[in-house]
């Protein structure tokens, strides 16, 4: 009779951007499902440690990435936000495929005035007012959509991970583009947008239109991606491809 693998080992070894991996942890959870459904109820052990502060949360270090956690503040809205999750593949629109960036500036509307947007297709009534002003990929088009709802906001190209925390302590969500497709070394396509609604000490927290990434290969996992963590050692090579503080994203104010 084999011996089990010590839990350790696989806490050890475990690493998000490994689709295997995350089969593996959805294979746990499902068995805990079926088998020991009160180990997930309120109360027990499991559910304290997912509900757990995640800026205090202890990861190993990933490059140059790795920030103090007192870095990483919480308001009143949370750490990450609750932002709904659109996703770009299911519009009515023959713009699917292209939307990502309207489908992720929806999700900021949406979060920023509750009710403008309705059902699971919103991102398919912003698509229309963005039409209004150009494309769907045009930044002014975004920024002048947004700011027919109310919304002050600026297409930027030289946003960085302190951007990002600062617009998140401000509670605000951050569209951002980045280059999704070719392996981690050499970033390449056309481009792909997504929403940052929360941050850790080495991860994002994302809503992904698309689906979740693999940003090590520049695949698309898919399924629903309402809280994905990337790893900002990753991400950052994909979103600041030009060096420090040259990542395109969408920052707007309260």
């Amino acid at each position: 009779m084999s011996r089990p693998i010590p839990a350790g080992d696989y806490v050890e070894h475990f690493d998000t951007e490994l689709a295997h991996h995350r089969a593996w942890l959805l294979a746990v959870l499902e068995h805990l499902v079926d088998h020991e459904p009160q180990a997930l109820q309120e109360g027990g052990t499991l559910r304290r440690l997912w509900t757990a502060d995640q800026a205090a949360e202890t990861r190993s270090p990933e490059l140059t990435t790795l920030v103090p956690a007192q870095a990483i503040t919480t308001n009143s809205r949370g750490n990450p936000f609750s932002v709904p999750w659109f996703a770009q593949l299911d519009s009515a629109t023959d713009q699917a495929r292209r939307m990502c960036f309207s489908s992720s500036c929806a999700m900021l509307l949406a979060f920023l005035k509750p009710g403008v947007l309705s059902g699971p297709n919103g991102d398919d009534q912003y698509l229309a007012r963005v039409h209004q002003f150009g494309d769907t990929t045009d930044p002014g088009a975004q920024i002048k959509a947004l700011a027919s709802y109310g919304i002050t906001a600026r297409f930027s190209t030289q946003a960085s991970f302190s951007t990002l925390e600062q617009q998140i302590a401000a509670g605000i969500p951050v569209p951002c583009g980045y280059l999704h497709r070719g392996p981690i070394s050499s970033p390449a396509g056309g481009g792909h947008w997504l929403i940052v609604v929360g941050l850790t000490p080495t991860h994002l927290i994302v809503p992904d239109p698309l689906g979740e990434a693999d940003l090590v290969n520049g695949t698309t996992l898919g399924g629903t991606a309402r809280f994905c963590h990337y790893s900002r050692a990753n991400f950052g090579r994909r979103w600041m491809v030009e060096g420090g503080g040259t990542g395109w994203a969408v920052l707007a104010q309260r």
